[in-house]
């Protein structure tokens, strides 16, 4: 049964995360005892007459050198991509993709999270057939890092942006018809040309017929909506 979130009308701001590196602070260092002449003297001798016979002895290479390995110090995870609709438009009429496909989502809504593992393994399948499929989240910034750890725990390697600016403005410009259910998708000619968008959580056989059909130039309808479904919705 399908369900949808709804999309918080409230503006996020949106700052890059930083990471705070630790720093190790080095011990005292051991005093050590300079060596009588004597001692540097003969320390000298064995060492000279120890090159040598390195030197001559047949079949022995010199010591590989060692480099330091530092220590690993903690690793923020990475953020995602800001983008306006603008910008995610501009990306997809660049990326020579024949169709690219966009999911709106957000980490607090359990539906998205439910589609998202759906639509990486169906990213695979169209790949050969020249569509793209792309997240966009829209948390706000105090969210992204839930949003990025939710990403990486399911494995997730979708091209994954964050809203940047208002999800009002994103919303218009990506799909004025969009009442800003969660989650929503949108499918996009080569040219950023929207020619079906999907209004709440969609499977995978309400998806693949529709692009199918597109890429095999059928005419298609402009939208699913599962408002007028009975049943789809709770």
């Amino acid at each position: 049964m399908n369900k949808l979130c709804s999309v918080p009308r409230a503006t996020a701001a949106f700052t890059v995360l930083s990471l705070a590196l630790g720093c190790r602070e080095a011990g005292p260092s051991a005093e050590r005892s300079r060596p009588s002449a004597a001692a540097a003297a003969a320390a000298s001798v064995t060492a000279a007459a120890e090159a040598s016979a390195a030197a001559t002895a047949p079949g022995v290479s010199e010591p590989a050198t060692m480099e330091a390995i530092e220590p690993e110090g903690p690793r923020a995870q990475p953020g995602l991509t800001r983008t306006t609709s603008e910008q995610l438009l501009a990306s997809i009429r660049g990326s020579g993709k024949k169709a690219t496909l966009v999911n709106a989502w957000a980490s607090w809504c359990g539906p998205c999270r439910r589609e998202l593992p759906m639509l990486q393994a169906l990213a695979a399948n169209l790949k050969p057939q020249g569509v793209e499929i792309v997240l966009v989240s829209v948390d706000e910034e105090k969210d992204e890092a839930k949003a990025v750890s939710y990403l990486k725990d399911n494995h997730i390697t979708l091209r994954s942006y964050l809203v940047s600016g208002s999800v009002a403005d994103f919303k218009q410009g990506i799909n004025p018809r969009w009442p800003g259910m969660l989650p929503a998708s949108f499918l996009f000619d080569r040219g950023a040309r929207l020619v079906h968008f999907w209004g709440g959580e969609a499977f995978e056989n309400e998806l693949v017929p529709v692009m199918e059909a597109f890429l095999a130039g059928k005419p298609i309808a402009a939208e699913t909506n599962y408002g007028l479904a009975p049943g789809k919705l709770e």
